[in-house]
């Protein structure tokens, strides 16, 4: 058998060498597909177009996975895709039908099979389909336990039943029924055996393609649905063995129908990749369970030289650490210290000096981008603006003087592939062209996907576009979609679309935090929570929607204040189960006081607008207090980005580098697979030390 790879490196690439690739990559993802592997078929189809992309077959193939892995907008996007190149197809109308029904769109499910009776008249599947759909008002059913028709069934029908019914059929149509809760039995289901990998590296472009990569440490993650208990998790690279460690669980499943139905068994697996030779190899994952029998996941990976803490100093996903033993690495990823960082942030640290705009297509395109590009010069006044323009509108962009500079690209539409294309031996010039104005920011300002690859020629470490799905290496992606409620094309001109785009880019690229005090507030009033008007104090707010988020280090840190400094401690908390764990040192303590109830909202804004400083979680207490002025120290989970969810402005946020950071998980915290270390491993000393800087402490209370 052979890969991309291979035959990139014998140098037979051509369009004939395109299509066997291509072909060998869309038996992968058919057997994939056969085998119910909806994740991995999707990804060969989505490789596969990238070397036959007017292949619409493949098109409707991508949008079947991704609508069964329940990706319903990138399903979407896949079919429309296949739209643009099979228009009338009546087959791809009934299949948008059924994506939309199963998304809860039940009037675009119409529209879909509506088109498909259009294209095949008479046709029986359809026909059904549209027999089955459910009116608002059946869809809107009472929430009862068993179903009520609006109409009697067993009597004749009067007059005043026909009334009913067309009452509620209009009191109904008003209505969203989604939203209604759903009765018991709806609730539950009965799973299968699967395996699910959650995370696993990140797909790369490079010399073997866009390809699954690893890089140095990284975390292997997922769960394994069984009725027979799994016990050990195995890595294979190209069939040998180079991992086995224990596997957690079985956890119930929450939704699970029968009560001897199968558990959960969860794999987090921390590894250094770096261990192992670079290059493309297969990967398998195996599952083994108590019976000896297993259950695998394959995939062809590339191992790739490891990336450095200090080029991505913000993301808490990267974790250079060196060390081949599993167990051994554990621990040192854990003993690291916490990272402490400013509160205070922006995009990038200083405004781009070098910038390449993209409008490589007509003259209409370059017309309406006109506003857009004046906004963005004045957005960065002292930037160097290069334009990467076709021949079909260089001469305006000239005339305009909105560039310092105008580099014309060779970048025809091809009639026969229906896309712009641009040859290797061209974008290697291109990208030679490009390299010595070390661009800070590349921008697409085409709103159609057409031109948005050129951005990886630029060299600029800040990528922007229009976001259309297949663009996951854009570092900012824009979306916006007005819609004609009859054709759902766009409402707003062209131009005003382009300037949304770079009207974005300013908001997301300025501070905009501004410090919001309440005047009606007077501290005065604090004297009933043991506060008088010469105390500092600090807040310790001890909760947290996502019970997994909270800290559990308080009680500990509230007792280090105490003894090195004159702080007061007001703890908050709504756990009733907290006073009882405290030692009775502590609540004996008469500089510190335990709050253990929902406190009336001005009681709270007051204790935390005028505290010296709020430590808490990653919850709405820290950006109350910030928009207050307030310094806070955050203790932030890396199940999202501090960058995302930390406050703004004022104060510190405190995460901890694993290479599971981003796992966004929130109901189910059995798959976290590392008792949430992110969290729990953050030192209360470490906090202390944060503390000081906003709060000075002294070492000894005044008496």
């Amino acid at each position: 058998m052979f890969g991309r790879g291979d035959l990139a490196r014998k140098g037979r690439r051509s369009p004939d060498g395109d299509r066997l690739i291509a072909t060998y990559l869309i038996r992968r993802a058919d057997a994939a597909r056969d085998a119910h592997n909806w994740e991995q078929a999707a990804l060969l189809y989505e490789e596969a177009l990238s070397l036959v992309p007017a292949r619409a077959d493949i098109h409707v193939q991508l949008g079947h996975m991704r609508k069964e892995a329940g990706a319903y907008e990138a399903a979407e996007l896949a079919y429309n895709s296949a739209l643009e190149l099979i228009p009338d197809n009546a087959d791809l109308a009934l299949n948008m039908g059924h994506l939309y029904k199963r998304a809860g769109r039940i009037d675009d499910a119409r529209s879909a099979y509506q088109r498909a009776l259009r294209l095949s008249p008479g046709w029986a599947a359809a026909e059904q389909e549209l027999a089955g759909l459910p009116t608002d008002a059946a869809a809107n059913d009472e929430d009862t336990e068993e179903d009520s028709p609006i109409l009697p069934t067993n009597a004749a029908i009067t007059p005043k039943d026909v009334a009913t019914a067309l009452n509620m059929a209009a009191k109904s149509a008003s209505l969203i029924p989604s939203l209604a809760p759903r009765r018991p039995y709806e609730l539950v289901q009965e799973h299968g055996e699967r395996l699910e990998l959650r995370w696993m590296g990140r797909h790369e472009h490079g010399f073997w393609g866009n390809m699954r990569t690893l890089r140095g440490v990284e975390a292997v993650r997922g769960f394994c649905i069984s009725a027979v208990p799994v016990e050990e998790a195995q890595m294979l690279l190209n069939g040998v063995t180079f991992y086995r460690g224990p596997v957690r669980g079985g956890y119930p499943i929450y939704d699970e129908a029968r009560a001897d139905g199968p558990l959960k068994f969860v794999f987090n697996i921390w590894y250094d990749f770096s261990a192992l030779p670079l290059g493309r190899h297969a990967l398998e994952l195996r599952l083994i369970d108590v019976e000896g029998g297993s259950r695998s996941f394959h995939d062809a990976v590339v191992i790739a030289p490891p990336l450095a803490e200090i080029e991505y100093p913000d993301s808490d996903a990267l974790v250079q650490v060196t060390e081949s033993n599993p167990e051994r690495l554990e621990r040192k990823i854990r003993a690291r210290p916490t990272m402490v960082r400013p509160a205070k942030r922006t995009l990038f640290p200083e405004d781009p000096k070098a910038i390449l705009v993209l409008r490589t297509d007509q003259l209409g395109d370059m017309v309406a981008s006109i506003p857009a590009m004046q906004r963005l010069r004045a957005l960065y006044p002292h930037a160097r603006y290069v334009g990467l323009m076709t021949a079909a509108n260089a001469d305006i962009a000239q005339s305009l003087s909105l560039f310092d500079e105008i580099i014309v690209v060779d970048f025809p539409d091809d009639k026969r592939e229906r896309r712009r294309l641009m040859t290797l031996d061209h974008q290697a010039a291109l990208r030679e062209r490009l390299k010595p104005y070390r661009f800070d920011m590349a921008i697409d300002l085409a709103q159609a996907s057409v031109s948005r690859d050129l951005l990886r020629l630029s060299g600029a470490p800040f990528l922007y576009g229009v976001d259309g799905g297949g663009f996951g290496w854009l570092d900012g992606a824009f979306g916006l979609h007005t819609r004609d409620r009859l054709n759902h094309l766009d409402r707003v001109p062209h131009s005003r679309k382009t300037l949304a785009l770079v009207e974005t880019l300013a908001a997301i690229s300025r501070d905009s935090f501004e410090v919001i005090r309440r005047p009606d507030l007077t501290r005065g009033e604090l004297t009933r929570f043991g506060i008088e008007e010469a105390d500092r104090y600090a807040v310790l707010h001890m909760g947290a929607r996502v019970e997994f988020s909270r800290w559990p280090g308080f009680p500990e840190l509230a007792r280090l204040l105490l003894d090195q400094s004159d702080l007061k401690i007001v703890m908050m908390t709504e756990d009733p189960a907290v006073r009882p764990s405290l030692p009775p040192s502590l609540l004996a303590s008469p500089h510190f006081q335990l709050l253990d109830e929902r406190l009336p909202f001005d009681d709270f804004d007051r204790l935390v607008s005028f505290a010296t400083v709020l430590v808490g979680n990653d919850s709405g207490p820290k950006h109350l207090a910030a928009l207050r002025g307030t310094n806070v120290v955050t203790l932030h989970t890396a199940r999202i980005n501090w960058m995302e969810w930390g406050q703004e402005g004022i104060g510190a946020i405190m995460s901890r580098r694993v290479p599971c950071a981003g796992c966004a998980i929130f109901h189910d915290a059995e798959e976290c697979g590392k008792d949430f270390a992110c969290i729990r491993d953050i030192r209360p000393h470490e906090v202390l030390e944060a503390v000081r800087a906003y709060a000075p402490l002294s070492h000894e209370r005044a008496q």
